[in-house]
């Protein structure tokens, strides 16, 4: 059974010997280990240890690239034999780690254990960390994004990345506060997903319309998907500390990637056909006539494909039942409702704010302790609603509270909060974020103090 993989870049710098040598020190210097005086120093290729706890290594190098890695097999004391695979592939310009974890037993148990995420992954960031995703740097590290990197957040939104591993994304709420510990999360799931900090909260606002309101806001979490299916968000107030929210996001990344299509060149099956392929044209260049000894590597190559073949069927099989498995395991008594609409917000949270005013008064209006109150109770504790709606309609009130004309500093506050100005005879219109559904009109010169006041008023039944 399949309960780790993960496939990242590693320093396009590192070779084949650094990468074997750092698979040897992994196993090595474990606490568990018996073979610690087993694998000799330089070992590339070759089996070493026995039918309780073996390494077998193995390389393959050619002109335009080279294949290399480890397969380490271990059975506890409960008979459950885990087998991790390391395999790294290089070409000239990139080097492509994989890392899987299965685990099986012959005798019938109850349930089989998940497992740690293999050290080596720590191991290989804290190393040769620096290669690229794309255009996302892979590291053990948070990226924070600067006030200027609007496109860059665009394209981590829309899957535009070109990276494999998927993002998780963190905004910042009202008080421009983090709902993680970004440095933290990064080391718990560093070769897995990237971690993406935003700058600011205004900054979320800003990207909005260009995302299609893709984007979390007010402090929310989410992880978006590279082939961009979708996201997973992380509601604020749901956590009891920043370490309850860490754990969901590793086990849901970790989920994730049990379903994610691993490379066929960084695969042990993979290595294992090179390998073979490699010695029986050996073989045929040195004039062998040794029949055992193509008998020998043309098995190889055959267990290797065959390797292959179930490793594919056993991807089928979870890609089959893996909403089926969601909904199984998750465990958590959440249920989503979708709402089809034509409609797309103006401003951040305005189509969920809107929802839960009309359930907050729905519910008021209810009989307590009704079925009818408890559902509407559960929707509106359970989709709070961080949006824009307030600090916009507090900056426009400030804006307008004196209006009589339009000064350069309202025109410049108007067009900060999303208003695009058109000039219009004796009157100015207003349409929020260009929408010419809802226009509005501001005379050029006002009557009296009340008339900025007056015109707030109007523009907040109409638009907001």
């Amino acid at each position: 059974m399949l309960t780790f993989k993960t496939q990242f870049p590693i320093a396009s710098s590192t070779t084949m010997e650094e990468l074997l040598e750092c698979c040897r020190t992994w196993i090595k210097k474990s606490p568990h280990t018996k073979l610690s005086n087993s694998i000799p120093e330089d070992a590339t290729n070759g089996k070493f240890g026995d039918d309780e706890e073996s390494a077998n290594f193995a390389s393959y190098i050619s002109e335009s690239n080279s294949t290399g890695g480890v397969r380490y097999e271990k059975t506890d004391n409960e008979d459950v034999r885990w087998v991790t695979d390391v395999v790294g592939h290089k070409t000239e310009d990139a080097f492509w780690v994989s890392i899987q974890l299965n685990v099986d037993s012959e005798l019938p148990v109850e349930r089989l254990e998940q497992g740690k995420r293999p050290y080596i992954v720590k191991l290989l960031m804290e190393r040769f960390s620096g290669g690229h995703d794309g255009s996302l740097p892979v590291t053990d590290q948070p990226t924070y994004l600067a006030e200027t990197d609007t496109d860059l957040a665009e394209q981590i939104i829309c899957a535009s990345t070109g990276s494999v591993m998927p993002v998780v994304y963190a905004s910042r709420d009202s008080e421009e506060e983090l709902l993680i510990d970004p440095s933290r999360l990064s080391k718990w799931i560093s070769g897995m997903a990237h971690v993406i900090v935003e700058p600011s909260r205004r900054f979320s606002s800003q990207i909005m319309r260009h995302v299609y309101g893709e984007n979390v806001y007010g402090g929310a979490v989410a992880i978006y998907w590279p082939d961009g299916i979708g996201k997973w968000t992380y509601l604020p107030g749901k956590w009891s500390s920043s370490e309850a929210l860490h754990a969901a996001i590793s086990r849901k990344v970790r989920m994730s990637l049990l379903y994610q299509r691993a490379r066929r060149e960084c695969t042990w099956s993979y290595l294992q056909e090179m390998v073979s392929r490699q010695k029986l044209d050996e073989l045929r260049a040195s004039g062998s006539g040794n029949i055992d000894e193509y008998i020998e590597h043309f098995d190889r190559e055959i267990a290797a494909k065959d390797e292959e073949i179930l490793r594919l069927e056993a991807e089928i099989i979870r890609v089959r039942y893996s909403k089926r498995g969601e909904r199984s395991s998750s465990g958590s008594g959440e249920s989503s409702i979708i709402l089809q609409t034509n409609e797309t917000d103006l401003y951040q949270g305005e189509q969920l704010g809107l929802i839960t005013d009309a359930l907050q008064a729905a519910a008021e209006s209810s009989e307590q302790h009704s079925r009818r109150r408890q559902v509407f109770d559960s929707l509106i504790d359970n989709n709070e609603n961080p949006g824009d709606r307030e600090d916009i309609l507090e900056r426009l009130k400030e804006a307008l509270r004196n209006y009589t004309s339009l000064t350069s500093s309202v025109r410049s506050e108007l067009e900060d909060i999303g208003f695009v100005i058109y000039e219009e005879g004796k009157h100015y219109k207003l349409l929020f974020q260009d929408d010419s559904r809802y226009p509005f009109t501001l005379p050029k010169t006002g009557s009296d103090w009340r008339g900025g006041l007056n015109a707030f008023s109007d523009l907040k039944r109409k638009v907001f």
